[in-house]
């Protein structure tokens, strides 16, 4: 009588065990099938004209907005790279960036950096900490990787540290000193910052990164300069 109470409680055990096994299963699933219907959703255009093109879509898991900017620019590849690595230059194009350090050098194509931005009332300063690499493709078009980095860099006190979920350029030479690029990125602002609220600012910042750009770029000192591991669109 005793064996046959243990057998049982093992068999209601081992119920209970394969119950929550499946259930965790399907729970794996739903969110798998979830993250990849978010990664479906259609972009929404949210502003164009004859230089830029933003759109957007929320990540309806995360609920975060994933943004693509498109942009036609006067600059040569090499000059475009250089221009964005000078990080002493940062905070004058990229909207609301107070200062950039480079952390680590680590080869000519690779590079971790951490971005400050300024606090905007109510919310507190920001930071982020990236892992940049880039290369380019046989087509002469050039990829950089962003990769979030903040783990393994200690915090700042008075700054919220943001995380970098996905970004990615791409940079396509349409003609000797005219590039088409493309940034598409999300990035959690950490904090509880309400959607209806990040959203018009990460879209109007967007905007006015694209702009200082388009501006900046051209007359900038690094179109004079080459990168050796860098070939450029030739004239016909």
């Amino acid at each position: 009588m005793m064996t046959l109470k243990v057998r049982m409680i093992f068999s209601a055990l081992l119920s209970l065990y394969s119950i929550n096994s499946l259930a965790i299963q399907n729970t794996a699933e739903i969110a798998s099938k979830a993250n990849d219907k978010a990664q479906e959703m259609p972009w929404k255009l949210w502003r164009t004209d004859d230089y830029f093109k933003v759109s957007y879509r929320i990540d309806s898991v995360k609920n975060l907005i994933e943004i693509k900017a498109q942009a036609e620019l006067t600059s040569t590849l090499a000059g475009f790279l250089y221009f964005i690595e000078d990080l002493e230059m940062t905070s004058h194009w990229l909207d609301n960036a107070e200062s950039a350090v480079m952390i680590s050098e680590i080869a000519t194509n690779e590079h971790i950096f951490k971005t400050r931005f300024k606090s905007i009332w109510p919310f507190s300063a920001r930071e982020i900490v990236v892992y940049s690499r880039y290369w380019q493709n046989q087509d002469l078009s050039i990829e950089i990787l962003l990769e979030d980095y903040g783990d393994n860099i200690a915090k700042t006190d008075d700054a919220i540290r943001m995380q970098v979920l996905s970004a990615h350029w791409k940079i396509i030479p349409t003609q000797p000193e005219r590039i088409s690029i493309t940034y598409q990125f999300k990035v959690d602002p950490k904090g509880n910052i309400p959607q209806w609220l990040a959203k018009p600012m990460a879209l109007n910042s967007i905007w006015t990164t694209l702009n200082n750009m388009r501006e900046q770029l051209p007359k900038s000192k690094f179109q004079q300069q080459i990168k050796t591991d860098i070939q450029e669109i030739q004239h016909n």
